[in-house]
């Protein structure tokens, strides 16, 4: 095999390595930086009804599935009260979250 054949075989396998590493990564779910995304929605959205977070945790239950609660206040209580809270990721990595 001459040096241009090499070239591409070497090259061929780079290609095939990456493809490889990339398609294990999306399968992989819910990485650390999304779920600090899920766990900031849900901040924003109680604080938007005025609501006074005090926590939000979020755990991956399974690769693409997320569950947790959030702990908060509403307006005029010192009561803090808690819900129960779900995320989820679709094959094309939308998410989607609820709190109970």
């Amino acid at each position: 095999m001459n040096r241009t054949g090499k070239i591409i075989v070497v090259v061929a396998l780079v290609l095939v390595a990456i493809s490889a590493v990339m398609s294990y990564r999306g399968t992989q779910g819910f990485n650390p930086t999304e779920i600090d995304a899920i766990k900031q929605q849900i901040t924003d959205d109680f604080t938007a009804k005025k609501m006074t977070v005090t926590e939000v945790s979020m755990l991956r239950r399974a690769p693409h599935e997320l569950a947790g609660y959030v702990k908060f206040k509403t307006p005029g209580s010192d009561e803090v009260r808690q819900k129960p809270c779900t995320a989820a990721m679709t094959a094309d990595k939308a998410t989607t979250w609820k709190c109970e």
